[in-house]
């Protein structure tokens, strides 16, 4: 082997290490950030959904009541799925922690990336909607990505954990 390639080789495997051992001995955030649009600010109040019917639609107050109850129930799903994914974090990464052999940087770092990758492709095979379905897809969306992550999380905490 030729010396500038051992040293080259011998920097890219120590720059490795060092990156593995920075993220042991950093503090991992308390909640996961994934990084997608309106991110912990869905707002899944009554007359906030009301509001956004009203907004975007011209129905008569029935009409606009029940599509409200549509998207409410939509948003309250994304609410839930992104709670639920937060409290699956904090577990996850403390058992991760547990043996330094771990990354867990890594680990919860491509948490946001599953997520973000499975809204993309679930874009990619939707029309979009319109009027207040374009809501409702968005917030079922975001829920079922969050839901995926959250169970990936709940499993690989439970096979980290000793019985």
């Amino acid at each position: 082997m030729r010396p500038t390639l051992c040293v080259t080789l011998a920097l890219l495997l120590s720059l490795g290490s060092a990156e593995h051992a920075s993220s042991q001995q950093a503090t991992p955030p308390d909640r996961l950030t994934i990084g997608y649009d309106q991110e912990g600010k869905i707002d899944a109040r009554p007359q906030a959904c009301l509001a956004d019917v009203k907004e975007i639609t011209q129905w008569n107050e029935a009409d606009s009541q029940k599509g409200a109850q549509e998207v409410c129930a939509a948003r309250k799903k994304h609410v839930d799925a992104y709670a639920a994914l937060q409290a699956a974090y904090k577990p996850f990464i403390q058992a991760v922690m547990k043996d330094r052999r771990f990354d867990w940087g890594q680990a919860a770092a491509t948490v946001p990336t599953l997520v973000k990758t499975c809204m993309d492709h679930k874009f990619s095979i939707t029309t979009g909607g319109h009027n207040i379905q374009i809501d409702i897809i968005n917030n079922e969306i975001a829920a079922a990505c969050l839901t995926l992550a959250t169970t990936l999380l709940r499993d690989e905490t439970r096979q980290l954990t000793p019985h």
